[in-house]
């Protein structure tokens, strides 16, 4: 079911402390301004960086910029670098067994057109409007 991690949570909240700060960040600064876990942030660092949507600079005067690239990425692709799956509900997910699927009415409708619409939706969205 869709309902946003921490991880995407605190990733939206990174970039965007970053975004304003229009240059170089430590991840200290955001663990003093947030107190958020250190470890938890560094891991979601690394993701963002991995998937190019922050630039990693090394050593004593190093930190995180925006990278260029963030410019074309949508939400629903910022999403699937931290969610496992994209769905309305639960119930749509090939791997999960309904008890009630042979009384159920809706779930074609919620996997064919619900979940293909929000889906479609996410993707019109791009991650620097949630930013700016």
């Amino acid at each position: 079911m869709l309902a946003i991690t921490k991880q995407s949570d605190y990733g939206l909240i990174f970039i965007s402390f970053i975004y304003k700060k229009k240059g170089l960040v430590k991840l200290s600064e955001l663990i003093e301004k947030t107190n958020l876990p250190q470890r938890f942030l560094a891991r979601i660092a690394a993701e963002l960086v991995k998937n190019g949507l922050l630039i990693s600079k090394e050593g004593k005067n190093g930190g995180y910029l925006i990278s260029p690239k963030i410019t074309n990425i949508s939400f629903f692709e910022y999403l699937s670098i931290f969610e496992n799956d994209v769905l309305v509900s639960s119930c749509v997910d090939d791997n999960n067994e309904c008890k009630f699927e042979k009384i159920c009415n809706h779930k074609d409708f919620i996997k064919k057109r619900l979940n293909v619409v929000l889906i479609k939706e996410l993707k019109k969205i791009k991650l620097l409007r949630l930013i700016e």
